[in-house]
C-alpha cells in the first residue's frame, strides 16, 4: 500500500505537469483557462500514453522512458513553474474542506483495495505478459504469433509498463487502473453538491453510475485490464461533459479536448469509438466559428493520439486494424493469417454473446435469449431492461425535440444519442458485461434522469435525495465490509504481485531456436510464453516472430 501511494504521487506529479504544459500552450493559443486539476492529470494520462506508445516502437518502456519524461517535466517545471503553483493554490483554495477530506479518505480506500485482492483471467492469459515485454523489449514484430490477444493492442498496458517501475519497487507495479479509479472518485464527489442545492443535475444521475461502477471493482482493480481503463475514461468523458453544458461553457476548447480523450479511448478499446459521436458539437461550433486554426490544431492533436496505435498494430500483427481483415494494406512477413484474424473476430463475438456451442451463433432471436437467461446477474438484467426501456423513450424524445430548437436540449440528448448508440453496437457485437459496463449504466441514467428533471423540474426532490442517500449507505457499508475482510492481508507496504501460476494451470515448455517458450497460460513470470504455431524471425526474441504451423500435439504430446 505504501509503494502504491509513492507510485501514484509520481504519476499525479508527472501527468499533472504534463498536462498543465500542453494546456498552458492551449490557453496561450486560443485563450481558454483550465480550472480543475483533474483536467490536467487526464490531458497528462492521454499525452503520457501517446508518449509511451511512440516510444515502444523504439525502445523498451522502462527507466529510460521515465529519465526522459523526468527530464522534459523538469523543464516544463522551470518555464511554467509561477502560472503552475498559482493555479495549484488556486485549485486547492477553490476546494472546500470537505472534498479535501473525502479525497484524503478516497486515495487510502483506492490504494487500500489496488494493493490486495484478486486477478481477472485475462491479466494471468495476456495483460500481464503484454506489459513485461513492453518492459524489457518495447514492441517485437509479429508478437500476436506468440500471443493472439497481444494484437488487441490496448494503449493501456504501454502506460503500465511506463509507470510499473521494477527498478524502484522490486516487483513490476499495477496500480495504474487504481490510479485511474481514484481520479473518477475524485470527480464524483461532487455529487455532495447535490444535498447542497436539493437539486438534481443530470451530472449527478451519471456520477450515481460511475460511483455504482467504481464499487463494483473493488477487488479487481489491481488487474492491470484494458476494460477497467476504458469503461473510467468513458464514464470520466461523459460526466466532465455534461459539467461543462451544466455550466453553459461558450468556448470550444474544453470540448475539444475531450473529443481528443474520446480519440484516447479508441486506444484502449476499439469498441469504444462511439463516444467520438460527440465531436458534432465541438465540429459544428468550429465550423460556424470559421476557427480554421484550432480545427487544424486538434485534428494534429487526434493524429499524433491514434499514430502509434494505429503503427503498433501493424508491427504487432501485420493488420492496420485488428481483427479487421478488410482492410489489408501490408505484405509482411509476420502477418497473422487472415483466417486466423477471421477466427479471432468470430470468438469474440461468440464468447461475448455467452456462446460456447456455436450452433447457437446466429440471428439474435437464437442467441439473445441464452445470453440474458446465462451470462447475466439478476441485476444485470434489470440493468439491461431499463436500456431497452430507455431506447423507447428516447425515440419519444427525439420525436419531442424535433418540433423545438433548444439548442440545450439538443446538447443533451446528443449525449443520450451517443450512449444509446455506444449500447446498441456493444450489444449486438462482444455483449460481456465487462466489456460495456459504461454502456449499460450511461444509457438509463442518461435518458431517465432527463426524463425525471423534465417532469419534476419545480417540484421538490425529497424522495430522490433520500434514494440517494440510501444508495451511498449500501454502497458505503459494502466497501467497508471488504475492507474488513482483507484486513489481515500483509500488503501495507508492497502490492501484492502478479501470480506465479500456481492452483493447477498446465504451463508446459517448448524449444524454439534455442529459446524456452512457455505455452498456455504464462502469466508475468514466465517469459516468453503463448502459443505454439510460430517460429522466430531469426535467433534474437528482439527480431520477433512469424507464423507457421506446428500440432500442439507433435510437440507436446497428448495433453491430460
Amino acid at each position: 500500500m505504501l509503494f502504491i501511494l509513492l507510485n501514484w504521487l509520481y504519476i499525479f506529479i508527472t501527468t499533472m505537469i504534463t498536462g498543465y504544459g500542453i494546456l498552458y500552450v492551449i490557453r496561450k493559443a486560443f485563450g481558454w483557462t483550465p480550472r480543475r486539476m483533474h483536467t490536467c492529470v487526464m490531458a497528462g494520462l492521454v499525452a503520457l500514453t501517446a508518449y509511451a506508445q511512440w516510444f515502444s516502437l523504439f525502445y523498451r518502456v522502462n527507466l529510460e522512458a521515465n529519465l526522459i519524461l523526468a527530464a522534459a517535466d523538469i523543464i516544463i517545471f522551470v518555464i511554467v513553474r509561477k502560472p503552475f503553483l498559482q493555479f495549484l493554490k488556486n485549485c486547492l483554495h477553490e476546494m472546500s474542506r470537505g472534498k479535501k477530506a473525502g479525497i484524503l479518505l478516497l486515495i487510502l480506500v483506492c490504494a487500500y483495495f489496488t494493493s490486495r485482492g484478486s486477478y481477472i483471467s485475462d491479466t494471468n492469459l495476456y495483460h500481464a505478459q503484454c506489459i513485461r515485454w513492453l518492459e524489457e523489449y518495447g514492441i517485437l514484430k509479429g508478437l500476436a504469433n506468440i500471443q493472439s490477444r497481444a494484437a488487441y493492442n490496448s494503449s493501456a498496458f504501454c502506460l503500465s509498463a511506463l509507470y510499473s517501475m521494477k527498478y524502484i519497487f522490486g516487483q513490476s507495479m499495477h496500480a495504474l487502473q487504481g490510479f485511474m479509479a481514484l481520479l473518477l472518485g475524485s470527480i464524483c464527489l461532487d455529487i455532495g453538491g447535490l444535498f447542497k442545492r436539493k437539486k438534481p443535475l443530470l451530472s449527478d444521475f451519471m456520477r450515481l453510475g460511475a460511483i455504482y461502477y467504481l464499487t463494483l471493482l473493488h477487488r479487481e482493480i489491481m488487474s492491470p485490464s484494458s476494460d477497467f481503463a476504458v469503461m473510467i475514461t468513458l464514464f470520466y468523458i461523459i460526466i466532465v461533459w455534461l459539467d461543462l453544458l451544466e455550466q453553459k461553457e461558450a468556448s470550444t476548447v474544453p470540448y475539444s479536448l475531450l473529443c481528443v480523450a474520446g480519440v484516447y479511448t479508441v486506444t484502449l478499446k476499439l469498441t469504444a469509438g462511439l463516444i467520438l459521436i460527440l465531436l458534432i458539437k465541438p465540429v459544428v461550433m468550429l465550423v460556424r466559428e470559421k476557427k480554421g486554426k484550432e480545427i487544424l490544431t486538434w485534428l494534429l492533436l487526434g493524429l499524433i493520439v491514434i499514430a502509434p496505435y494505429l503503427a503498433r498494430n501493424v508491427v504487432i500483427s501485420g493488420w492496420l486494424i485488428y481483427p479487421l481483415t478488410a482492410l489489408d494494406l501490408f505484405d509482411v512477413d509476420w502477418k497473422v493469417p487472415a483466417e486466423l484474424v477471421d477466427a479471432d473476430a468470430f470468438q469474440i463475438k461468440t464468447w461475448g454473446k455467452g456462446i460456447h456451442e456455436y450452433e447457437l451463433y446466429g440471428g439474435p432471436a437464437t442467441w439473445w435469449p441464452n445470453w440474458f437467461m446465462t451470462t447475466l446477474t439478476s441485476t444485470e438484467k434489470l440493468l439491461i431492461l431499463a436500456d431497452a426501456a430507455a431506447l423507447l423513450l428516447l425515440i419519444v424524445m427525439l420525436a419531442g425535440e424535433a418540433k423545438r430548437k433548444n439548442q440545450a436540449e439538443r446538447d443533451k440528448l446528443l449525449v443520450m444519442i451517443m450512449a444509446a448508440a455506444s449500447f446498441l453496437f456493444w450489444q449486438f457485437s462482444a455483449p460481456l458485461v465487462r466489456y460495456g459496463y459504461a454502456y449499460v449504466l450511461s444509457l438509463a441514467l442518461l435518458v431517465f434522469g432527463e426524463a425525471y428533471l423534465q417532469l419534476w423540474k419545480n417540484r421538490k426532490h425529497t424522495v430522490l435525495l433520500v434514494i440517494f442517500g440510501i444508495f451511498f449507505i449500501w454502497k458505503g457499508t459494502l466497501l467497508l465490509q471488504g475492507i474488513w475482510s482483507q484486513r489481515s492481508l500483509p500488503y501495507y507496504v508492497a502490492q501484492v504481485d502478479y501470480d506465479n501460476n500456481e492452483g493447477g494451470e498446465d504451463v508446459r515448455e517448448h524449444q524454439v531456436n534455442g529459446v524456452t517458450f512457455y505455452y498456455n497460460v504464462a502469466g508475468y513470470h514466465r517469459l516468453p510464453g503463448g502459443g505454439s504455431m510460430f517460429t522466430m524471425r531469426s535467433d534474437r526474441l528482439e527480431d520477433g516472430f512469424r507464423y507457421e504451423y506446428h500440432d500442439w500435439k507433435e510437440i507436446f504430446g497428448e495433453m491430460e
